[in-house]
């Protein structure tokens, strides 16, 4: 039969006899009594001075059930979390204000508790701060949606990436977790890291701009903390020095920037186009990097009006920098000399312009391919260190935090003396 713990009430009462178990506590009596049906069963009622409040009345097949609930005589049915008298003992007055079923929650909620070193209050408090952020339950598109608006800022190339990531994140989640951003989990983003299968920079990367999308909820309190926090991706180190351009290189590189070319290249979905390059229309790009140390991306977003040819140095603002930070660029002779040739009479524009397909058809043109990353920006670096033998200005120059990086990846790359005289030297025909 069914049962069930309830207040007392008026209903299946028949004139109780004396209590058949002995030494029961005050305020508690199990009798014998039958229901309107005629079926007999036994019935515990348990006071108010035993309970603290209401009355409960529970009702048992036979005396030794009955018996077994109060006093946990047996192990037959035994009570959960324990006998009557065991319960309050333990708990008090405040045990006999839950249910069955929340006793038995509870007691299921220790036993999964004693695998771990937290209290049920500390278990509760965390699933409450997590599970029911302040500002409430945002989705991810959603979040993804504001913290766009947030970023309005910085250079375009960076926020397309960045976004282009979120969303990569939010399309992997399942439908359920895309529902709530305060539901994704660290165990997540680290499963999410290893389905994109990247290499440790890569992964790095990635790493890096998700967080970005948790760290804004974090701070507009619909996440409690940020679950890329603590996750760190294996440090991919090489021996190897950067690789930067020989001195042929470099001439072959603005040499071959002087002449016209005109390829036939893949610019969209079965789209062939026929891509010119003009003289000079990647050499101001090709040479502040070369010869500045101006980022490529950095690069494409300079302006004219950025070079100051009667100070002598290239002053990039923050708004374009990568890490937000403006730099003054002293220029060298030979830098002066290329940007002159191309520079325009009002002053005004960027440096370059159409710079992806024409890029991608000079480097295809030239059998340069593949391109090695940031060659320009790694030759500055190599062949101004050689030179001057200043890590810190160098450093700063270049946007970096400390000098440690041009020490570890830059030094004693040139071997020839020979070669560093030449590269500064390298200057329009």
């Amino acid at each position: 039969m069914t049962i069930e713990l309830r207040p007392d009430s008026i209903f299946d009462l028949v004139a109780p006899q004396k209590s058949p178990i002995a030494n029961l506590p005050a305020s508690i009596s199990c009798f014998k009594i039958k229901n309107t049906s005629g079926a007999i069963f036994w019935r515990v009622r348990v006071g108010k001075k035993f309970t603290g409040g209401s009355v409960i009345l529970k009702n048992f097949a036979s005396l030794g059930d009955a018996k077994e609930w109060i006093l946990g005589e047996t192990q037959k049915l035994r009570a959960k979390p324990g006998s009557l008298i065991e319960l309050k003992a333990l708990a008090g007055n405040a045990a006999f204000r839950l249910s069955p079923a929340q006793i038995t929650e509870a007691a299921d909620a220790f036993r999964r508790l004693s695998e771990t070193s937290l209290t049920l209050t500390e278990a509760v408090s965390y699933a409450i701060q997590h599970a029911c952020p302040t500002a409430g339950t945002l989705s991810v598109a959603d979040a993804i949606k504001a913290a766009q608006k947030a970023k309005s800022g910085g250079r375009p190339s960076y926020r397309a990436d960045i976004f282009r990531r979120w969303r990569r994140l939010e399309r992997w989640l399942p439908p359920n977790n895309r529902k709530a951003i305060n539901t994704i989990t660290q165990t997540m983003v680290r499963k999410f890291l290893s389905d994109c299968d990247l290499n440790p920079e890569g992964e790095r990367n990635m790493l890096r701009n998700i967080s970005v999308l948790f760290s804004w909820a974090v701070d507009h309190q619909y996440l409690k903390e940020n679950p890329c926090s603590g996750i760190k991706v294996e440090a991919q180190k090489s021996d190897e020095p950067v690789r930067i351009l020989s001195i042929k290189e470099a001439e072959h590189l603005l040499k071959s920037a002087l002449t016209t070319l005109s390829l036939p290249l893949k610019t969209g979905k079965e789209r062939i186009e026929k891509i010119t390059v003009q003289p000079g229309d990647l050499i101001p790009w090709i040479t502040v990097g070369m010869f500045a140390g101006v980022r490529p991306e950095e690069a494409k977003l300079l302006e004219w009006h950025h070079i100051d040819f009667a100070r002598r140095h290239i002053d990039l603002p923050a708004k374009i920098a990568k890490d937000h930070q403006r730099r003054i660029i002293p220029m060298e002779p030979n830098l002066i000399e290329w940007l002159k040739l191309y520079r325009p009479a009002n002053g005004e524009g960027k440096i370059v312009r159409n710079y992806r397909w024409k890029f991608q058809a000079f480097v295809k043109s030239i059998n340069f391919s593949p391109w090695p990353k940031d060659c320009l920006r790694h030759s500055y670096g190599s062949y101004h260190l050689a030179k001057y033998e200043n890590s810190g200005k160098i450093a700063a120059y270049m946007g970096h935090r400390s000098s440690q990086m041009l020490y570890e990846r830059y030094r004693e790359v040139i071997k020839e003396h020979a070669d560093i005289e030449a590269f500064w030297n390298i200057v329009p025909p």
